[in-house]
């Protein structure tokens, strides 16, 4: 048994140890009864007891330490046993990695978060829509008719693009389609956002048919994030 070995289980050195001298106990016992069985009258009948003695005493010493190092195994499996125990506990108290209040606070932040992205970028795409009229009522034509562009001025294109001054092109792009971006790249940062065990991968699932698999889910998140800011479950 290797040195690296015996430090996993308390009190197995000692064990071994003990084992060893039982087994040189046994080793003497032998090598004096075969000297008698050679004719070797040097060797007394007590020399001979003594050792059959030495040797009940080093094997019970050696089922002594097994015991004891059995013993402080247990104590050992029982003590990992109950930290394991302690530390799945403690992941459930509040402000743990499963308490879900923790997380209906970060959906409740994500949720405002895209609140003020959807209402931005519908206030961006009416700001195009306004100054293109605000264009056409300044007689500028409208270029989608083959008109040319004046250079270093602001062009419209229909309602729906605006050639700046600089002539960046800018366009009333949908608010969903934008949406759609950002979560593409979430689900590309995480290498494929998981969607649970059987369900198809998130990206290739229309959002509606996502949001129905989850939303009964457990903890149930939205419930939890309106509850903690005093709304209606």
């Amino acid at each position: 048994m290797t040195a690296a070995t015996t430090t996993d289980q308390p009190g197995t050195g000692a064990a071994e140890q003990a084992e060893q001298e039982a087994s040189e106990a046994e080793q003497l016992l032998a090598a004096l009864e075969e000297r008698v069985r050679d004719g070797d009258e040097q060797v007394t009948a007590q020399q001979l007891a003594d050792a059959r003695e030495l040797g009940r005493f080093a094997k019970l010493r050696a089922e002594a330490a097994r015991r004891k190092a059995e013993r402080a195994a247990q104590a050992a499996a029982d003590k990992a046993r109950a930290d394991r125990l302690a530390e799945a506990a403690a992941m459930t108290a509040p402000g743990g990695a499963l308490d879900a209040t923790t997380l209906a606070a970060s959906y409740a932040t994500a949720r405002d978060a895209v609140r003020a992205f959807v209402t931005a970028s519908e206030t961006y795409n009416a700001a195009i829509k306004e100054a293109t009229g605000l264009l056409a009522a300044a007689d500028v034509p409208d270029s989608a008719y083959g008109h040319n562009l004046a250079p270093g001025a602001m062009a419209r294109w229909g309602t729906d693009t605006l050639r700046l001054a600089d002539g960046t092109p800018i366009h009333r792009t949908g608010t969903g389609l934008r949406l759609a971006v950002l979560l593409d790249d979430l689900d590309r940062e995480f290498a494929g956002i998981p969607t649970g065990g059987y369900h198809p991968p998130f990206g290739r699932t229309p959002l509606a048919d996502q949001a129905a698999r989850g939303r009964d889910a457990q903890p149930r998140l939205h419930i939890l994030a309106n509850q903690q800011a005093g709304g209606a479950a």
